[in-house]
């Protein structure tokens, strides 16, 4: 608790935030992907709120005058998506869940999709749409809000209302930011949206962020964790002994 009391998390919010993140790097999560309650007071920190647990399944997360009930999966384990919740909960904002009746995950490269859209939802970034009609989407895959006229700028020939449940602008780029690009350098991070689920998924141990020489998010390079992927299929005792036995 004492790393808390000593920085000063005002910076983290500034496009200016190299230094202190530089000093202060984000806690690292178990083998399970949990905090322990040093960790979850500095991703409290990073959003201007305190932390204060009362024991090792019980805490309070606190912003200005609102105060928010934390409750620990385990004695000392903390849920990160639990954490951003109350975070975002302490501010006044949505928390936004993933309606598993509606989506349909693409995992695309491998990754978890399912996972990283909880801790983006509990950050308050929207992750799918909720409603039927605010996008259009062309038939290999491009959106645009509705109010663009796109047959006469790009030459779409056949569009379709976009449904419930698919992705929203912001959340596509997480991904597609990589796919663009040979590098590292995530390609959508002068999007505010985007570099706010970066930073989410980066306190939750499943973004890694090395900011560039000077500093913020536009020269950054930014790494999908092993724990961001889907855990490789596993055949069952049976058919590993039988696959053993033919190598």
């Amino acid at each position: 608790m004492q790393q808390q009391a000593e920085m000063d998390f005002g910076v983290f919010a500034t496009a200016a935030a190299n230094h202190a993140r530089r000093r202060h790097l984000p806690p690292a999560p178990d083998a399970d992907g949990l905090f322990d309650a040093d960790g979850v007071a500095v991703i409290c920190g990073r959003r201007q709120c305190h932390f204060e647990p009362a024991c090792d399944l019980f805490g309070h997360v606190q912003f200005k005058e609102t105060g928010v009930p934390l409750t620990a999966i385990g004695p000392g384990k903390w849920d990160p998506v639990a954490v951003l919740s109350a975070c975002t909960m302490a501010k006044g904002s949505r928390v936004y869940g993933v309606d598993y009746d509606k989506v349909t995950p693409t995992n695309p490269g491998g990754v978890d999709e399912i996972r990283i859209a909880r801790v983006v939802g509990a950050d308050g970034i929207r992750p799918y749409l909720s409603k039927t009609g605010r996008y259009f989407e062309a038939a290999y895959g491009v959106w645009a809000p509705v109010e663009r006229p796109l047959e006469t700028e790009q030459g779409f020939r056949e569009t379709f209302l976009v449904s419930a449940g698919k992705p929203t602008w912001a959340f596509r780029k997480l991904f597609e930011g990589f796919a663009l690009r040979g590098d590292e350098h995530h390609r959508f991070t002068g999007d505010y949206r985007v570099r706010r689920a970066l930073r989410a998924l980066e306190d939750a141990g499943l973004m890694l962020i090395e900011l560039g020489p000077r500093g913020g998010m536009a020269t950054a390079r930014c790494k999908w964790t092993a724990r961001a992927y889907l855990a490789p299929a596993r055949l069952n005792p049976d058919d590993e002994a039988a696959m053993e036995m033919l190598a």
